[in-house]
């Protein structure tokens, strides 16, 4: 029997000091603020290791009164936005599906004054249908599951190296010449994987009527937007022939919500100095956007409201 309780321990003494080191450096806040380790830290490390929990716990933590939802786009649009007004919940890579999904996991945690939701064609797919905020939500169901995946092990010992080195500071990082250019190629290379196998997404459509059909209902203002693409993208998709499509895409939105629609060729699509890459537009441009939203003054977009076409 001691033998037994002996080696018992040797096996559950290990779980256990990990789990103390997990809570002691808690690198995505899921003890919110048992940690030792300073936000700063966090959110520079979890953040970039893993967005969806970082985002989703943060949520939790301190649930704001308007939230903005989509994919990398939206999350550029994010930086420029009142950050202690606003809830980020735009991924980079997300899906229309993990949009969905994110809006009624953080319903049942809050009611909101405002959902900003930005979609581009290529989310509005029958088959894209990534599924990260699914395995986010098992993820930070409880403390085991959170202590115990790949990303907090990761971000731990992430971390505890950043503390190891002290003070120093990193070498800033310098954009190779030619590296803008060379991703704007791979973008521009790259839209098979969008584009080729495009399906109308009837489940998907039937989802964000059932959002919007909430948001009417309980009093919550609904926006969509869509992003701009350089035109360089524009002339690409041109192959695809996607006018009806993009047509109906844009008719479904306009019978949902208020629409932003800044994709189409302007002053803002034409240059390429507003973009990082033909999908990506810069920090400026950002600035443009949530000012226009916000203030609902449409200057580089146009403005569909949907009271004006029920």
């Amino acid at each position: 029997m001691k033998r037994f309780i002996k080696n018992s321990l040797y096996f559950v003494i290990p779980f256990v000091l990990y789990s103390c080191l997990i809570a002691l450096i808690d690198p995505f806040n899921y003890l919110n603020g048992f940690g030792v380790t300073s936000e700063e830290k966090k959110k520079a490390i979890a953040l970039d290791i893993e967005p969806h929990l970082y985002k989703m716990i943060d949520f939790k933590n301190n649930p704001k009164k308007n939230w903005v939802l989509g994919d990398s786009r939206s999350n550029g649009l994010y930086i420029a936005m009142d950050s202690s007004a606003w809830s980020n919940l735009a991924y980079g890579g997300a899906s229309l599906k993990e949009v969905i999904q994110s809006f009624w996991w953080a319903r049942e945690i809050e009611k909101p004054d405002t959902v900003l939701i930005g979609i581009n064609l290529n989310l509005y797919n029958k088959f894209n249908r990534r599924f990260w905020v699914e395995e986010t939500i098992n993820r930070k169901s409880n403390f085991f599951t959170y202590a115990f995946n790949k990303y907090t092990f990761n971000a731990t010992f992430a971390i505890m190296a950043i503390n190891n080195q002290g003070e120093e500071e990193s070498e800033s990082q310098v954009e190779l010449p030619g590296a803008k250019e060379q991703f704007w190629k791979k973008k521009l290379n790259g839209t098979d994987k969008f584009y080729k196998n495009i399906t109308y997404p009837d489940e998907y459509h039937k989802q964000l009527k059932e959002i919007a059909d909430h948001c009417k209902k309980e009093g919550i203002k609904l926006i969509f937007w869509i992003p701009p693409l350089h035109k360089d993208y524009h002339e690409v998709l041109t192959k695809y022939e996607l006018e009806e499509f993009e047509a109906k895409f844009k008719h479904d939105l306009f019978s949902l919500g208020d629409v932003f629609d800044f994709n189409y060729s302007s002053n803002l699509t034409l240059d390429e100095n507003n973009f990082r890459d033909p999908v990506h537009f810069n920090a400026r441009v950002a600035k443009l956007i949530e000012e226009e939203i916000r203030s609902y003054s449409p200057h580089h977009s146009t403005l569909y409201k949907k009271k004006l076409l029920d």
